[in-house]
């Protein structure tokens, strides 16, 4: 039975069902006034209008009574938005009769319902029962990759292209980008393989470049790039080809490829966005801003291209030019929060502290918002408006209560900053009064207490995050290393260290906290494996400080003020290597 059959059998069925056959109901026509209009001939023609075919004509296949039931069961609850209920009831039913027309209602449902492992059973039996149709191949290929089964969707592509419909392999390798090399690997063998059949496919060169170019074989990805655009000029092959010239650090060919890119496209605006953006990546901040300015000519209201120019002018010190496109964004009604953070931040700079705060206040509620309430407090508590600044934070948080937590750590950094100590951990401890729980305040706490000197503080507060949470890598590692780097309590140390990794084995901090409570056990050759590997993950200061200490006791000090140098010249200013470096060589 096709779709068309059961929908027109479900009709039928709730036409009889509900009553909504003619003389069911009696309706008494209103009285009508129609105006007298002048007779004209008639000439009587037979009505266009299709008969009603009688019951008996609607080709469907005969369910059985119970089966009937339950579809109308299914349809009822739809209606009435009982959406579960006419889920449940469609998967029973297309698991007994199996028909593809109830399978493909169920399917849409269960997609609709985000419902994704029903929704691929149901469409298992739709494809099965009508194997030609593309769209149930589709809904497979597009479950399976949601649900990580790679291989099961090349298959349904497979169908889809097969059956004359686009299977849209771009998009499917963009979506596996962050695949393992063994996955990519065999979807790239997929893909080698289908093109076997057709070597002139577009869609599955396309794939099989961005699949190589993920995978690092650049030259090749290039070379089938260069081969589609030879044909055509696709803004993707283009992109697929800037981004593997980037991944092999030829940035000069980038700026060549996107010029005569756009002497053959000049009106193409979303390539002259990728290259204003590529330009402002690599600090050519005049370029970017020249072609950033081509774009607004053509859309002057446009609010990315004018807050990229903002940004440019904020990064070249220019606040008239940088105001002027943060106006016109407010004018133009786009992105407005962000142009008035920026427009306080330019008024802080001219210390019109009063038209920042103005500003500020009209970031509305997006991701600008807890920076502008920090900047409005903060510029009322150095003014020396101490209580005022903190009155206003509290009403925010009894008007805004979703943000309270947020807003009572806004409150807290403030006082921590200005080293108020007392008045820091009299309001922390009041909110955690009101949410003992809250881990995010506990944790704060925590690190306020280590901030000025009190352990005690800190312990009590991530233990309780432990209690709460054992499973807290964060907790258990702050705990750990704070106890191996400030007290001698070194095994203890290690034990909580080593819950973290057990949680999380690939962490660098953790590592790196690891190798130094094994350096603090004296365990230097352990200690320097686990560093080495910290710092090659996370290329960090303070990872490079413990790294060239633990070598430097070792007595491998060439090696030690190698690591120290590369450090500095990522980190100039870090205190941290400054110090250690002061305390080892000056010795």
């Amino acid at each position: 039975m096709n779709k068309g059959s059961l929908n027109s059998a479900i009709n039928l069925a709730l036409f009889t069902f509900l009553g909504l056959g003619a003389g069911c109901t009696t309706v008494e026509p209103e009285p009508q006034v129609v105006a007298e209009t002048p007779k004209v001939e008639v000439i009587e023609e037979k009505s266009t209008t299709p008969r009603r075919p009688h019951p008996d004509e609607y080709p469907v296949k005969n369910f059985e009574e119970d089966e009937l039931y339950e579809l109308l069961v299914a349809e009822v609850a739809g209606y009435r938005e009982d959406y579960e209920i006419a889920l449940d009831t469609y998967v029973n039913i297309a698991t007994l009769t199996r028909d593809p027309g109830v399978a493909t209602r169920a399917t849409m449902l269960a997609s609709y319902l985000k419902r994704d492992e029903v929704a691929l059973s149901l469409a298992k039996i739709w494809a099965e029962e009508d194997p030609d149709d593309i769209d149930a191949h589709r809904f497979i290929a597009d479950l399976l990759m949601r649900l990580g089964d790679l291989e099961g969707a090349i298959t349904h592509m497979e169908e889809i292209k097969r059956l004359g419909g686009l299977a849209n392999f771009e998009i499917f390798a963009y979506r596996v980008a962050n695949l393992g090399d063994g996955d990519r690997t065999a979807l790239l063998a997929a893909i080698s393989r289908m093109l076997e059949a057709d070597d002139q496919d577009e869609q599955l060169l396309f794939s099989k470049a961005v699949l190589l170019e993920q995978n690092g074989d650049y030259e090749e990805a290039l070379a089938i790039a260069d081969r589609l655009l030879a044909k055509k000029k696709n803004v993707n092959v283009i992109i697929l080809k800037v981004n593997a010239l980037k991944d092999q650090g030829r940035n000069p060919d980038v700026v060549t490829f996107l010029e005569d890119m756009l002497i053959e496209l000049p009106e193409n605006r979303r390539l002259r966005l990728i290259y204003a953006r590529f330009l402002f990546e690599t600090d050519d901040l005049d370029g970017a801003r020249a072609q950033y300015e081509l774009v607004l000519e053509g859309a002057p209201s446009d609010g990315d291209v004018l807050f990229a120019l903002a940004l440019i002018a904020l990064e070249q010190k220019d606040d008239v030019e940088a105001e002027k496109h943060l106006l016109e964004m407010v004018r133009w009604s786009r992105r407005v929060g962000e142009a008035h953070f920026y427009l306080g931040s330019i008024a802080e700079r001219r210390n019109d502290l009063a038209q920042a705060i103005r500003e500020y206040k009209q970031v509305g509620m997006g991701y600008e918002f807890l920076p502008a309430q920090s900047r409005i407090a903060s510029i009322m508590i150095e003014q020396g408006r101490v209580q005022e600044a903190r009155d206003y934070l509290a009403r925010l948080r009894a008007e805004e209560p979703e943000r309270r937590d947020q807003l009572f750590m806004v409150e807290a950094q403030l006082l921590s900053e200005r080293s108020l100590r007392d008045e820091v951990f009299e309001l922390l401890d009041a909110s955690l009064v009101e949410d003992p729980e809250n881990i995010d305040l506990l944790y704060f706490r925590a690190m306020t207490g280590e901030k000025f000197g009190d352990l005690g503080i800190l312990e009590r507060d991530l233990r309780a995050i432990i209690t709460i949470q054992p499973g807290n890598a964060d907790a258990l590692n702050a705990l750990g290393y704070t106890l191996t780097d400030r007290t001698d309590r070194h095994e203890e140390a290690l034990a909580l260290i080593e819950r973290a990794l057990a949680i999380k084995p690939k962490e660098a901090a953790f590592i790196d906290s690891l190798g130094w409570a094994l350096y603090r056990l004296e365990n230097y050759t352990e200690a320097v494996v686990h560093l080495r590997k910290a710092l090659e993950l996370f290329p960090n200061d303070e990872v490079a400080a413990h790294l060239g200490e633990v070598l430097w006791v070792m007595g491998e000090r060439l090696e030690a003020n190698e690591v120290w140098r590369k450090a500095l010249e990522l980190a100039p200013q870090s205190e941290i290597l400054k110090k250690i470096i002061q305390q080892f060589t000056t010795q």
